[in-house]
């Protein structure tokens, strides 16, 4: 799956010109490196430790560079349902971060948040709506002789983690993305990112039960092998439907490529502009639910 990092630099992609060439000639054009941008990375939750939200400018379109940190920005979340303001504080590499305190937690389900980034006097703004999460009845081990075809051959045991969890279904279609872990570290390698719809690959209603288990793909956790003491974690985090569909795009965009790619295009905000200002931003805003469930491979 893919890093909010890398998701987010897409943005960058600002296509002006194309590279022409022939059989006869190459011709070479200077490219426009685009217009001064304000990015932002604010995915926010309700696990009990420290929120961040990430505002940078973006990077020229072929920079290999870490995008430039804004580090004068005013950032600050406000619950709109209890008119609560939680303000960030700047940290370290474009990071501003807020504290929560032991067993509390600033997002809460069907609360609305507004989002506020005040940079030169210009202050952008997004609004989203906490959605609910589905629940995690267990992580289920398997072990295999080799890693079943991810990486080089192997005679070794290697283990699988499946996921075991579950959709409230009602009619709310509700929208998630699975992250997993190995050892605390988040699997951001080559990959699709784990979404899912209602658990599934689309929208379940009209049954009669109070849930539906998730089915795989999303169930595999990346297809990532484990060795014995491993931790294997799962979160999966509720998303917005915009939010679903800026990743579909997103994804599209980072593996946009080879003969039968299509035109660049840049992807989708939902982070508003004042009409008036003369730099731009882009970047997500949402506010998720979270369950998390861990166990050590044996």
């Amino acid at each position: 799956m893919y890093s909010m990092k890398q998701i987010i630099k897409t943005f960058a992609l600002v296509i002006s010109a194309f590279i022409l060439s022939s059989c006869e000639d190459v011709v070479q054009i200077k490219l426009d490196e685009g217009s001064k941008l304000v990015v932002i990375d604010a995915f926010v939750n309700d696990l009990r430790e420290t929120q961040k939200i990430r505002v940078t400018n973006n990077s020229t379109y072929f920079s290999t560079t870490e995008s430039p940190a804004v580090t004068n920005a005013d950032v600050t979340l406000i619950d709109l349902t209890t008119n609560k303001s939680y303000p960030f504080v700047y940290s370290t590499n474009g990071y501003y971060t807020f504290n929560v305190l032991p067993g509390d937690t600033i997002s809460k389900v069907n609360h609305l948040y507004e989002l506020r980034v005040a940079v030169d006097g210009v202050t952008y703004k997004s609004t989203m709506l906490q959605k609910r999460t589905g629940s995690i009845d267990s992580i289920q081990v398997e072990s295999q002789v080799g890693n079943g075809g991810f990486g080089p051959p192997s005679t070794d045991t290697t283990y699988f983690c499946n996921l075991w969890a579950k959709d409230k279904t009602d009619e709310n279609t509700d929208y998630y993305w699975v992250k997993a872990f190995r050892n605390d570290t988040l699997f951001s390698a080559s990959g699709d990112i784990n979404l899912a719809i209602d658990g599934t690959n689309g929208p379940v209603s009209g049954v009669d039960v109070d849930s539906t288990s998730f089915t795989p793909p999303i169930t595999f956790l990346g297809f990532k092998p484990y060795q014995k003491n491993n931790t294997c974690k799962v979160e999966i985090h509720s998303i917005a439907r915009e939010t679903y569909f800026f990743f579909i795009q997103a994804s599209a965009q980072i593996n946009n490529g080879g003969l039968f790619a299509t035109t660049p295009e840049n992807v989708k905000t939902n982070i508003i502009t004042p009409s008036d200002a003369k730099t731009k931003a882009v970047g997500w805003f949402n506010m998720a639910s979270v369950a998390t469930k861990s166990r050590v491979v044996k």
